[in-house]
């Protein structure tokens, strides 16, 4: 019957399926599987068999392994896609550049080890009755290595306006290692100043423009001490040490840096007073741990992060911190005169018009030039300077 036909022909054609346009009987579903699989073994293209793979997946497969089959046929196909060469340059120049800039934070952590702690003011301790200080009484041990020089700070670039604190002087001790010193810098005694002399009752005068911030044995609070100063301030109470304290003098020169001027007999200034470079502060004496009249003259940046180490024998016998705020050598930054060797040595460019350096003659000693107070003369002080 024409009918029945019809109607056969409907049900044959529920139980087949499209395929590329045409229908294709269930039947046929693994071998198109095959077939798949076959063109992906011989190089087939690969939207043609990813075409396939979807159309097939999307078929009615009653199989379980054909549908697991045609999965993994399409991700294959996918996965199998061409990554464009612009895209695997830039993965390779990102990882160049990350690489790089490792490399280098390693290279420069390795050039640069901590920064060194330079172990070196004069005597800010009290000079308790019958004890005496010797050079090298404390052994403080440094293997680094590093020249002694360069482990303290450098001035500040274009540092100016300096004038000498005495006029003419002669240097007793200068800048660095020495037997004499209170510091240490890589194992060796340092002095944390320069020491300079004329003559007993010579007037001291301001290195620079600045405003007084210590005028008497209490100065302490301002030499950049870097821990707490109260135990032994205590200490200087209970022993009633003050009057072995040297006279000290400390000023703010405005430019960053605080200048020290020690060794006083007297001096004519208070605190929270403006002076001008070479205004007189006091008279040249030998007040503290002095053997005589001379003036010994410190420069420190108040924000410098170098420091000095003061001789662990001292911070325990003394209740004294144990370090201060590192020194910068005053020769250079002071006016150049040619007839100090020192400046000769750390200067040369200045020094090379200098004439050759007469023999030195005997230094002053105690006859004052200048018109100091006639007061009674400058006491020698305690042992050692």
């Amino acid at each position: 019957m024409r009918g029945g036909g019809t109607g056969g022909n409907l049900q044959q054609r529920k139980h087949h399926h499209r395929l590329n346009g045409r229908y294709v009987k269930p039947a046929s579903t693994a071998a198109t599987v095959a077939q798949l699989g076959t063109n992906q073994a011989r190089g087939g293209r690969r939207s043609d068999s990813a075409d396939e793979a979807r159309t097939c997946y999307n078929a009615v497969v009653s199989s379980t392994p054909d549908r697991l089959r045609l999965a993994w046929l399409l991700g294959r196909s996918q996965t199998g896609t061409r990554v464009p060469p612009v895209f695997v340059l830039g993965v390779v120049m990102i990882v160049s550049v990350f690489g790089g800039l490792l490399l280098r934070s390693q290279l420069a952590a390795g050039g640069t080890g901590p920064a060194a702690v330079a172990t070196g003011t004069f005597s800010s301790t009290a000079a308790s009755p019958g004890a005496t200080t010797r050079p090298g009484a404390s052994d403080v041990a440094s293997d680094s290595g590093q020249d002694a020089a360069s482990a303290s700070p450098t001035p500040a670039y274009g540092l100016t306006g300096y004038v000498w604190p005495l006029v003419d002087a002669n240097i007793t001790l200068p800048f660095g290692p020495t037997d004499w010193g209170e510091f240490f810098v890589d194992g060796q005694r340092f002095h944390d100043g320069v020491d300079m002399a004329t003559d007993c009752g010579d007037y001291v005068r301001a290195a620079h423009d600045g405003v007084v911030l210590a005028a008497s044995r209490e100065y302490d609070a301002y030499l950049g001490w870097t821990s707490d100063i109260a135990p032994y301030y205590h200490l200087l109470d209970t022993k009633h040490w003050w009057n072995s304290l040297p006279i000290v003098v400390v000023l703010d020169d405005g430019d960053g840096y605080r200048s020290i001027y020690a060794h006083e007999y007297q001096v004519i200034v208070k605190p929270g007073d403006h002076v001008k470079a070479g205004q007189v502060l006091g008279y040249e004496g030998a007040t503290g741990n002095a053997s005589g009249c001379h003036v010994h003259f410190g420069l420190f940046k108040v924000t410098e992060t170098a420091t000095f180490a003061l001789d662990p024998a001292v911070v325990k016998k003394d209740l004294m911190p144990a370090y201060e705020t590192a020194r910068i050598d005053p020769l250079l930054v002071l006016p150049f005169r040619c007839e100090v060797e020192e400046m000769r040595t750390l200067r040369p460019v200045e020094a090379a018009p200098c004439p050759p350096l007469a023999t030195p003659s005997t230094k002053p000693t105690t006859t004052a030039k200048t018109s100091a107070p006639p007061k009674s003369s400058p006491s020698a002080g305690p042992l050692s300077p």
